[in-house]
């Protein structure tokens, strides 16, 4: 007897050797079949879809799960329509609650949403009194933080230095502007970090509720328990717990960050270059819970144009700037792949591109391929000349087309007119036959997986323009082929999930229409009937 029979819907398998059928049949967490193969058998549920859209279920591989869980609980300064007053007033309300001395956290603000102002550091200080601020930047490369917080972090002390690949913004008179960029806010964050357990939990338990509920049933943790994106060092079992007590409703890829890994001297005559004390590496898990490549940030990013470019960015004298020397940089990621991980290099800018692709090749030129793909994260500006080694090499990327909408106009404007259209490419890549892998990189952008279909679609801006160019638009097809079955490919899980094909994990979600037949200009608006992992329902509106 099956567990569960759907009947009467569209179903989209993503299949090449059987992309459709009307009826399909799940038992022990897997698919069994279709129509007429499973039709006529006994099933403790059947249910009528009503010709209901069942695609593949949606797998975000780049988003940060942890960090999402905390803005839901933090003060949200996105795009208020009352500007810098109403985010002065909300941070001023949330201070009239918090006791004196504690942190005082926001999220979410971009400079552009505000006609590029920062907060007003004077003003920060007189409303928040002794309470340290902590208000993350909508990228999250950067942090507008008061006077309280950099006395904390010892920013304000004599002789203070800037730390590698980071600094503390300040104004022509060498006053700090209470804006700090990239690694700087580690100085902040390690002042509040770790993250106690039962808090990453909780912040796993609110981010996959969402999740569940726009159909999304795998997703990649993108940095975790090192540097400044991430939250405890015990992240990973925080992620163990949350399971166990029925808290993680999608199944989770987590991509350590290289920040943590250390060389083990005890194994250097194996070859071993850096990686952890246990020798967890790329692979290690289960299909709930796995370790995905090791991230290592090459730069950072093109809304503060912080991201490293070959030249300035328009209109300005900076070109922005790697995260480290570039031969350092270099060995980590040798040292790491040598090490058995698979690599997930954050660069968008086309310097820091340029360096991710010559380091990937090499490090696959010396130490042979991996099961799990190398990735690009971002890989926000991409010349036509990278696209033949990206593909050759299987490098997949993770371009968000997600930021369109909200940071898209301005990044059009940093890049300028000769450059935009190398901005967060998506046809490029797939014509060029690299792996396109849908993503978000949420809480930076809207991590609503139909919405970034749609974006993949239409690349619309908030201003009614593209981001970059309309030659980069993706067919419907394409664009939910990169958010499931490219996707499972690019995180090394095709065999087993991405496409709806008996024997496969039977993570699915169930549609009110079909995003491959509706108008385009719809598809963020379909409602998401019901969400499966492992057959199981874990959002259902039927």
């Amino acid at each position: 007897m099956l567990d569960l029979i759907l009947d009467n819907a569209r179903i989209r398998t993503l299949d090449d050797d059987r992309p459709g059928a009307r009826t399909i049949g799940l038992w022990g967490g897997r698919i069994v079949g279709f129509d007429d193969d499973v039709r006529s058998l006994n099933a403790k549920r059947r249910i009528n879809l009503d010709g209901a859209t069942v695609l593949p279920g949606f797998n975000d591989v780049h988003c940060h799960t942890t960090w999402y869980g905390l803005t839901l609980a933090s003060i949200d300064c996105t795009a208020l329509p009352g500007g810098l007053d109403e985010v002065y007033r909300r941070i001023e309300d949330a201070a009239r609650t918090t006791p004196e001395g504690d942190w005082i956290n926001a999220t979410g603000y971009g400079h552009r949403d505000y006609g590029g102002q920062y907060p007003d550091l004077d003003v920060l200080d007189r409303i928040t009194g002794d309470r340290p601020l902590f208000l993350r930047q909508q990228s999250g490369h950067s942090a507008i933080v008061n006077t309280a917080a950099m006395e904390r972090a010892g920013m304000l002390a004599p002789g203070f230095a800037d730390p590698v690949g980071g600094r503390v913004v300040r104004d022509a008179g060498g006053r700090p502007t209470g804006l700090v960029e990239e690694t700087a806010q580690e100085l902040i964050q390690d002042l509040v970090r770790p993250y106690s357990l039962d808090t990453v939990v909780d912040c796993v338990d609110r981010a996959t509720a969402g999740y569940a509920s726009e159909g999304i049933t795998s997703f990649g943790e993108c940095g975790i328990f090192a540097g400044w994106i991430g939250h405890s060092p015990l992240e990973v079992h925080a992620y163990q717990l949350a399971r166990e007590q029925g808290k993680l409703r999608a199944r989770a890829q987590l991509l350590p960050m290289a920040d943590g890994l250390h060389s083990i001297a005890s194994h250097s005559a194996d070859g071993y270059g850096i990686g952890l004390d246990t020798g967890l590496r790329t692979g290690f898990g289960d299909d709930w819970l796995s370790i995905g490549p090791v991230k290592i940030f090459m730069d950072g990013a093109m809304s503060g144009e912080t991201a490293a470019m070959r030249e300035d960015y328009a209109g300005r004298d900076t070109a922005g700037y790697l995260q480290d020397d570039p031969e350092k940089l270099r060995r980590t990621i040798l040292d790491a792949y040598r090490s058995g991980w698979s690599l997930a290099v954050h660069a968008i800018g086309d310097l820091a591109v340029d360096h991710a692709v010559r380091n990937i090749i090499e490090a696959v030129d010396t130490y042979g391929r991996r099961s799990v793909p190398n990735r690009i994260e971002h890989a926000g500006t991409v010349h036509d000349e990278h696209l033949p080694a990206l593909a050759e090499y299987g490098i997949a990327v993770t371009p968000q087309a997600a930021f369109a909408r909200d940071i898209g106009a301005g990044m059009n404007v940093s890049a300028g007119p000769d450059r935009r259209r190398l901005l967060y490419r998506a046809r490029s890549f797939v014509d060029a036959g690299v792996m396109l892998a849908g993503s978000s990189d949420r809480p930076c952008a809207d991590g609503n997986a139909l919405r970034g279909i749609q974006a993949f679609v239409d690349r619309l801006t908030s201003t009614g323009d593209v981001m970059g160019s309309a030659d980069e638009c993706l067919t419907a097809e394409q664009a939910v082929t990169a958010y499931t079955r490219t996707a499972a490919e690019a995180s090394g899980h095709g065999a087993v999930k991405g496409t709806l094909t008996p024997g496969k994990l039977a993570d699915l979600v169930v549609l009110g229409d079909d995003p491959l037949s509706v108008d385009p200009t719809t598809i963020k608006d379909i409602d998401v009937v019901a969400t499966l992992v492992g057959g199981d329902f874990t959002h259902s509106t039927l």
